[in-house]
């Protein structure tokens, strides 16, 4: 195969996806960097992330932005540095076109390597750490991003993001004086809080914060489909003979069962387990189920994600929306942290409730997936207890049997 899907390292699962360019290029323009970082371009993203900041620092650019969005251009003219300020755009405009760029062509080589099918290798071991395919909660991920930015990224494991974002944000969120300004607004005292918060450096966190969860989630939603790829390789290379005819698994002398299963690493516990009963391979044929993408379901579970996200118009108008919040609310009553909140929390929820109507509009409606292997089994009777405890145990959805068999309790 020419072609690869993904690439498990020790710390990062670097994979390939559709992606839809102009969200990417969004997180472009709203912090340069991040849509290399989306696209697992780590390099590129963290020269770009770390030039932002000390250039956006020496010009002073947020500081520019909120007082031109105040009205306040006198002010927005005095604060901003001309000599740093003109070497900031050419490099600001380069990130949004190379992140536009550069998913238009790794789309097409997504395309292809999919249609190449090529081989899937499911676990790295080194000394450092372990990196596994597996299916992870994407709300969980989601979760974890927002209470410890970078927490959801180690959740998902990918380390790397996972640790520069750690302490990048850390690091702005001590310079901006956010957990003083924070214990501020909470008992009330929201002068003090202006008066203390340094927005030069704070103006960085509403585009931080949504980015880190949605990317957080879509990795977590991108993994699970990847793990749902590898495993459906393995089962139809291995549990699967070709010709394989009906009446060959009716066999006079052998019982039939049939189960259905989600599919997860316990299907494949069940597999080895019975595997071990002495009920040889060939006696065991799994059929991973083509998933019918239509309708669509409009929230992702670790079950099923079929690419739909509620979430990127959700981070989008998030982002904009918390900037806004922050960047007013220093001229509010209630201060830019708690207007900040505000602001997300709407943007956020105008965004889910933009793509559910979309969705219900586009007739894409809930379809719940009862099964995704159907898992049958050549065994003798004497076996069948011993199987039915071994699928019960790992998850099965459903066991049934065939001829002879349906006489066995």
């Amino acid at each position: 195969m020419r072609r690869s899907r993904a690439y498990l390292s020790q710390f990062s699962t670097n994979q390939l996806h559709l992606r839809n360019p102009w969200v990417v290029t969004f997180f472009a323009f709203s912090y340069p960097g991040f849509g290399n970082l989306l696209l697992h371009r780590y390099a590129k993203a963290f020269i770009l992330i770390l030039w932002e900041i000390f250039i956006n620092n020496q010009a002073k650019v947020n500081l520019a932005i909120m007082y031109t969005m105040q009205g306040h251009f006198d002010t927005a003219k005095a604060v901003i540095n001309e000599r740093w300020f003109i070497l900031y755009v050419g490099i600001y405009m380069y990130a949004i076109w190379d992140s536009y760029r550069s998913t238009i062509d790794l789309n097409k080589q997504y395309l292809l390597a999919d249609r190449e099918d090529a081989l899937l290798f499911p676990i790295k071991m080194g000394t450092w750490d372990t990196n596994y395919l597996d299916k992870r909660v994407p709300w969980m991920a989601l979760a974890w991003s927002v209470l410890i930015p970078g927490l959801g990224h180690l959740y998902v494991h990918k380390v790397i993001s996972g640790l520069f974002i750690f302490g990048y944000t850390i690091a702005i969120v001590y310079y901006s004086h956010l957990p003083e300004a924070i214990h501020d607004t909470l008992i009330g005292d929201f002068e003090h809080s202006k008066q203390i918060i340094n927005m030069q450096w704070c103006l960085y966190l509403p585009s931080i914060y949504t980015f880190i969860f949605y990317d957080a989630y879509v990795s977590a939603v991108e993994q699970n489909k990847l793990f749902e790829k590898e495993q459906s390789q393995f089962l139809r290379s291995n549990y699967r003979e070709h010709g394989l005819q009906l009446s060959q698994l009716l066999k006079v002398d052998k019982m039939l069962v049939v189960a259905t299963f989600d599919q997860s690493i316990y299907l494949e516990l069940a597999i080895t387990s019975i595997e071990q009963l002495g009920i040889p391979r060939n006696n065991l044929h799994a059929f991973p189920m083509d998933k019918w993408r239509e309708p669509r379901k409009p929230f992702d579970s670790i079950h099923s994600a079929d690419g739909f996200s509620m979430l990127d118009l959700a981070a989008i108008l998030g982002t904009c929306f918390m900037l806004l919040g922050a960047i007013y609310g220093f001229e509010l009553d209630w201060g830019p942290i708690l207007w900040g909140i505000i602001g997300a929390l709407f943007g956020i929820g105008l965004g889910i409730g933009i793509k559910f109507l979309m969705a219900k509009k586009s007739k894409f409606g809930i379809r719940n997936i009862t099964s995704e292997v159907v898992l049958m089994i050549q065994c003798e009777t004497t076996h069948w207890d011993s199987v039915k405890k071994i699928l019960w145990e790992n998850t099965a959805l459903g066991i049934s049997t065939v001829g002879e068999t349906a006489r066995i309790s």
